[in-house]
């Protein structure tokens, strides 16, 4: 199983991490041995998130090797024309290193700083996704004609964030490169059938996100009907994360939980010797890093 981790937005005074700060800690993930950098989305008021693609792209400047995506990118939120140039653009400078985890968001205020319906995200989506998808092909929609260079004919990967059950979970399996469920919004018994129903439908990746870990935290043993982390001992931790690699899922992105609840962000700073517990877990062995690769 691949690890990614989100990365923190403050550094442990709660100051706003500048270039040299997020370039050290993507420098540290990777010499830690994991696997990825990743960042969520959103503009609910008075939640204060930065741009992802912008943020994360610095950390991709000071790595070599790790996958950068986002989990998830709220894409009915934005012009899809301007949003394929984008991406495009990040193909560009990151080949085969930058996947996009992507989504409708679950959360109403962010669509009414907007001005758009929450009740038509789900056909925004379809048809944005289309939008894109075609663009990045090189095909011409309306007068929108991006003429791609060949180098990045097809786009980045795109992953579909949804429920363990519904079309969208069937989208991710027959159209798309790979399906992303939440693990604060769902459980080892609904992991179980999720992943079910999208191996039987052919879906390729599979993957985990916004998994909360603290290995600070007391251990309690975890229910198959309790939300799925890891605020537990390393121990417990490295068991559970065994568990979902039997399931059958193929990545798991850990998000920092900030238990002072200091701050409206999820990603707390990185405390000393976190990396190096989170490596800890996963097999001596090496592991090869997320290719890209489609098939």
């Amino acid at each position: 199983m691949r690890v990614g981790v989100n990365m923190p937005l403050l550094d442990q005074a709660g100051v706003a991490l500048d270039v040299e700060g997020i370039t050290r800690r993507a420098r540290a993930i990777e010499s830690a041995g994991l696997d990825g950098i990743w960042l969520g989305d959103s503009f609910s008021p008075r939640m204060t998130r930065p741009d992802p693609l912008m943020w994360l792209l610095v950390g991709a400047a000071a790595t070599q090797r790790l996958e950068i995506g986002t989990c998830i990118f709220i894409v009915p939120l934005r012009n899809p024309i301007e949003l394929a140039q984008r991406l495009l653009t990040l193909q560009a400078m990151l080949p085969e290193r930058f996947s996009f985890g992507v989504g409708s968001g679950s959360t109403e205020s962010n669509y009414q700083v907007f001005g758009k319906s929450f009740e038509g995200r789900f056909r925004e989506l379809d048809e944005d996704l289309q939008t894109i998808r075609r663009l990045c092909r090189g095909e011409a929609v309306g007068l929108a004609d991006l003429n791609p260079w060949p180098s990045v004919i097809g786009g980045p990967p795109i992953v579909i964030g949804a429920w363990h059950s519904g079309i969208w979970l069937k989208r991710a399996a027959e159209d798309y490169d790979g399906w992303m469920c939440s693990a604060g919004r769902t459980n080892l018994t609904t992991m179980r059938e999720g992943i079910k129903r999208y191996r039987d439908l052919g879906g390729k990746r599979a993957m985990i996100s916004t998994c909360m870990f603290d290995f600070s935290a007391e251990s309690t043993r975890l229910a198959d009907d309790q939300p799925f982390h890891l605020r537990c001992s390393p121990d417990e931790a490295a068991e559970r994360l065994a568990r979902v690699a039997e399931l059958g899922f193929d990545d798991i992105l850990l998000v920092k939980a900030d238990h002072t609840r200091r701050h409206s962000i999820y990603e707390a700073d990185f405390a000393e010797g976190d990396l190096e517990q989170i490596r800890a877990l996963l097999p001596a062995d090496p592991r090869a890093p997320y290719s890209g690769d489609r098939s």
